[in-house]
């Protein structure tokens, strides 16, 4: 079980997440969705230590950290069990497809070389990449790169995988072989949190979803439930606007 409790982050008098608890099963898809301002990709951030919260608790599996006692070596193993997959892609672009796989494997989980490659291969396969393997990023569409970005997380086995808007630098029509992934990655029960815009994608490939506002979890339950039938105000005021 991934959980999190009473999680707050402020920048300066600004408060961008305020007292977040959310419990995640192992195998769950939990989607989170709301306003542009309201937290969501800086609770992402806080679960992955890349902002580190100002006060709360984290468990991940048996591993529980105090966020006002975290180490370095707390971070380190977040970072090592959770895996991020942002907007902008991020890869190495002097490096080819299969050369950003196995740099997280070579570098952080200390794999050698010709083990790394084995492995970056068959990734590459089930990422739909396989062909791209020598070709570098400049040269693939923005759907095949946000493709390696998901590929080079995955390739870490993290006991989380955390998407943030995974599809909002893309060009429409490429949108879809990334919710295929997604959709694909849910299906063998990899554990995700995924902040997204695609309401209908979050509707038809996560088992809860979260509505955030103002730094708060206004809204939590069953996927279809909460889209279909929001019993919060202001989650139905927000899919309402999305309507017109």
């Amino acid at each position: 079980m991934i959980r999190l409790k009473n999680i707050y982050k402020a920048f300066g008098s600004l408060e961008v997440i305020k007292d977040i608890s959310l419990d995640i099963n192992y195998g769950d898809v939990v989607s989170i969705i709301g306003p542009s301002g309201a937290g969501k990709s800086t609770l992402l951030r806080c679960i992955n230590c890349l902002e580190i919260a100002d006060q709360g608790e984290m468990q991940i599996g048996d591993y529980h950290i105090n966020i006002n006692k975290m180490t370095k070596s707390d971070i380190q193993w977040i970072r090592r069990n959770t895996g991020m997959v942002f907007q902008g892609f991020y890869l190495f672009n002097n490096k080819t497809v299969l050369q950003n796989i196995t740099e997280g494997l070579i570098v952080v989980k200390k794999v050698k070389k010709n083990e790394a490659k084995k492995k970056a291969l068959k990734m590459l396969e089930q990422v739909d990449l396989l062909e791209k393997k020598d070709c570098y990023p400049s040269s693939l569409s923005g759907g095949q790169q946000q493709r390696v970005a998901i590929g080079r997380a995955l390739i870490l086995e993290p006991k989380i995988l955390l998407f943030d808007e995974p599809t909002s630098a893309l060009d429409p029509e490429l949108v879809n072989e990334v919710l295929v992934l997604i959709k694909k990655l849910a299906g063998q029960n990899q554990t995700m949190l995924i902040v997204t815009h695609e309401i209908n994608f979050a509707k038809n490939v996560s088992d809860r979803v979260c509505f955030m506002d103002q730094g708060t979890i206004i809204e939590e339950g069953p996927a279809i439930e909460v889209i279909n039938n929001p019993k919060n105000k202001r989650t139905q005021q927000f899919l309402d606007a999305l309507k017109h």
